[in-house]
């Protein structure tokens, strides 16, 4: 999967939020905002673990999102997501795993409201990735997302419950999966990974986009 809108191998359920409404968090800004990031050369070595490495990248991106979650939105970028109450929908053995190889959840969003039963979530993984496969870490905690979205009231007329998920991992990456049935197939769609051992403020600002981005289109039992 791509993360270039104008491409057919873009997100099926998803799209992006425009780019002009997003701050580009460079040099200038973090100089504005007093953010520091956390390069992998940074990190103390004997630190340099998968987990901490994820951290890293996953405490800059929550602390840049926030900043448009609780600015002043300009018209057409309003966002359309809100958190989900975990303890009310998922069990915390579902979404955490606390020995090796752990992985977890940091935040779902649902759309606030509307026939759309798509999600968009953050998970971290104690492991190293490449591009030909994907964690075990990244696909369970997609797949008990979507068991438990189902078994909703709100979603009882769904067949689909698409998925946005940003996952982060050792050494100092990050990439997109989405995820969404198919008939009786679960399609697992990732990006590439993207190395951010060295902060590159393009990624952000383009994971972003799409974490702010409204979906595509309803994804109900007709559709």
């Amino acid at each position: 999967m791509t993360l270039n809108e104008s491409s057919n191998d873009r997100p099926k359920f998803f799209t992006p939020l425009d780019g002009s409404f997003l701050l580009t968090p460079d040099a200038k800004y973090d100089q504005e905002y007093g953010m520091e990031y956390d390069t992998y050369d940074s990190i103390p070595a004997e630190c340099r673990d998968p987990k901490t490495c994820a951290r890293a990248i996953e405490l800059y991106w929550s602390t840049y999102i926030s900043r448009y979650s609780f600015g002043v939105k300009p018209p057409g970028g309003e966002v359309v997501w809100s958190p989900v109450g975990m303890p009310h929908v998922y069990k915390e053995r579902d979404l955490y795993r606390f020995e090796y190889p752990e992985f977890g959840i940091n935040d779902i969003e649902q759309v606030t409201e509307g026939p759309y039963a798509h999600l968009k979530t953050t998970i971290y993984n104690n492991l190293n990735a490449n591009d030909d496969h994907v964690l075990q870490g990244e696909l369970l905690p997609i797949f008990r997302l979507m068991l438990a979205h189902l078994r909703r009231a709100r979603f009882i007329d769904h067949m689909v419950v698409p998925i946005m998920a940003f996952s982060f991992m050792g050494p100092q990456h990050a990439r997109i999966i989405e995820a969404y049935m198919e008939g009786h197939t679960v399609v697992v769609r990732p990006t590439k990974l993207y190395d951010l051992r060295n902060k590159d403020a393009a990624v952000f600002k383009t994971f972003a986009r799409w974490y702010f981005g409204k979906p595509r289109a309803p994804a109900g039992a007709s559709q």
